[in-house]
């Protein structure tokens, strides 16, 4: 069953109103009192795992099945898809993948009546892996509340094994936008080169600690990215961070930019979508750029959102 929380949140002096999703809906699935009842439900297609899919049951003609979720205020912007069983390269061709699927969105409004805002039949290719594809523009919410997003089986690539169909994991691409920055604790700093130096828009200061195992908390909600700027070749620089918001993590290797560019790490997806790890996300820095001197030094941090709305 999806839950739905709205709350404000102060952020920097701004109030932000994101609404807290989890879980997901669907048709149909397979129940397997050994794994647990609900281990192959739609909830198991946005848990981050590759091993876990949604699961039609056996008898299942595959096509008409469906998995929904609940979407924050939002536009969205793509969906990204693991369209098969994604545990083993042999359960993938042992389970029917997706071949066509259709995308619907309903938004409501503050009195939570829903209208449908988009419609559109996408084709995948019968290959392991994500692949993301491009969503009509449409804008989940009205006011307060959000919508949802219901993707319908239309066809799939048949199975060797087995006749019913899995489905790793899909997640909502929303759009972004630029986030004020709150630190709410970071690594021991260098003297004059405090956390605070990330924050200031200032190209001439940075913040600078012991680069190994260096960790960075935001006090930011709904984030999608996270962006670096290295404070030259002179120190070290991020090369392979973790993001970790509650019980989903992610993991990204950056290009090594020294003049100044920023580089970009994905925060883990959650409920389905991104931005969608509620809590502070933690930046844990894993490996690093080699610099002159050892310690890492960051000149910006910079974070991106997609669910919450400055009011």
């Amino acid at each position: 069953m999806l839950k739905r929380a709205l709350f404000m949140v102060p952020v920097l002096g701004l109030f932000i109103s994101p609404v807290a999703l989890a879980g997901a809906r669907q048709s149909a699935f397979k129940v397997d009192s050994n794994k647990g009842k609900n281990y192959y439900s739609g909830t198991s297609a946005i848990d981050n795992k590759l091993e876990t899919a949604w699961m039609v049951p056996g008898e299942s003609e595959n096509k008409g099945e469906w998995v929904e979720i609940a979407l924050p205020h939002s536009d969205l912007d793509k969906l990204s898809i693991i369209g098969g069983n994604a545990s083993s390269e042999k359960a993938w061709t042992d389970y029917p993948r997706l071949k066509q699927i259709r995308v619907d969105v309903w938004s409501e409004d503050d009195d939570q009546n829903e209208k449908q805002v988009g419609s559109t039949t996408l084709d995948l290719a019968d290959k392991p892996g994500w692949q993301t594809l491009d969503l009509p523009d449409a804008k989940a919410g009205d006011g307060m509340f959000g919508g949802r997003l219901r993707i319908t089986v239309l066809d799939v690539y048949p199975g060797e094994d087995f006749p019913n169909l899995a489905v790793a994991e899909f997640k909502a691409v929303l759009k972004e936008f630029d986030m004020p920055t709150k630190i709410s604790e970071s690594g021991t700093p260098l003297d004059g080169h405090d956390s605070s130096m990330m924050t200031d828009a200032n190209a001439k200061t940075f913040f600078a600690t012991t680069a190994e195992g260096a960790e960075i908390t935001l006090g930011n909600s709904g984030l999608a990215e996270v962006g670096f700027v290295s404070a030259g070749k002179d120190y070290a620089r991020p090369k392979k961070v973790e993001i970790t918001c509650g019980t989903v993590t992610a993991t990204t290797e950056l290009a090594d930019d020294i003049k100044g560019g920023t580089v970009w790490a994905e925060v883990p997806a959650f409920n389905g979508y991104t931005g969608g790890a509620f809590g502070d996300p933690v930046v844990k820095i894993l490996e690093v750029y080699p610099g002159t001197n050892p310690q890492l030094g960051i000149t910006e941090l910079k974070v991106k959102a997609t669910n919450a709305d400055i009011l």
